[in-house]
């Protein structure tokens, strides 16, 4: 809980000055959005650790193989990554490229996420 406090402190405070500076020069306010999105990203990371080690066990306790708990970590992470990336590129004004960014992302995480399909089909077509 304490990390969330200082990521919205630092998220608040980043936003303020990049107003501040946004008037003036929007460059260094969008590197300053940047680099206080990097360090909550990189703050965010460790609570992050503890959801990974939960659906492993999780997974292990139910009997589920790696190939079923796998994709849904990698899921998850290319959908922080997306959602963080395509961020940055409307805040640059490029909304076209974040657009495209969050379809490459949508892309990705279906193609992580074939093993859980083929493991459904199996099961299904096992019962059939």
């Amino acid at each position: 809980m304490e990390t969330l406090w200082r990521c919205a402190a630092l998220g608040v405070l980043a936003a303020l000055l990049g107003l501040a500076l946004k008037k003036e020069n929007g460059e260094q306010a969008l590197l300053l959005g940047l680099t206080a999105a990097v360090m909550i990203f990189l703050a965010a990371l460790e609570s992050f650790a503890g959801v990974e080690e939960t659906i492993r066990r999780a997974g292990e306790r139910g009997g589920l193989s790696s190939a079923l708990t796998v994709p849904v970590l990698k899921s998850l992470g290319i959908s922080i990554l997306g959602k963080l990336t395509a961020g940055f590129c409307r805040d640059a004004g490029q909304g076209t490229l974040a657009a495209a960014l969050e379809l490459a992302c949508v892309c990705a995480i279906l193609t992580v996420s074939l093993p859980l399909l083929q493991g459904l089909l199996d099961v299904v077509f096992a019962y059939a």
